[in-house]
């Protein structure tokens, strides 16, 4: 799967390995970003950001909050890269 704006290629395994509020990679939309600051300030909660570490989040997030948020809201250096779909598992 050739990675979306030049971004790299990254499993679920390796999303999963940033699962701490000291290394908090979330997914949203099919990218994962790295949430780790970003989680301090959230609006509603550090710990709505914390307890989705290392997993999928879209579904929570979709009902809440625009689809182009993270765009606007983070550097682009805070997106990590394309989840290949293909690694996605009910456990994520």
């Amino acid at each position: 799967m050739a990675a979306a704006e030049g971004l790299r290629t990254l499993s679920m395994e390796e999303v999963a390995k940033h699962s701490t509020k000291e290394d908090c990679w979330v997914v949203l939309y099919g990218k994962a970003y790295d949430l780790t600051k970003f989680g301090k300030v959230h609006p509603g909660g550090a710990h709505l950001i914390y307890d989705n570490a290392g997993k999928d989040a879209t579904a929570l997030f979709d009902p809440i909050h625009p689809k182009d948020i993270m765009e606007k809201l983070l550097k682009p250096a805070l997106t990590m890269g394309v989840v290949d779909p293909a690694t996605i598992k009910e456990q994520h």
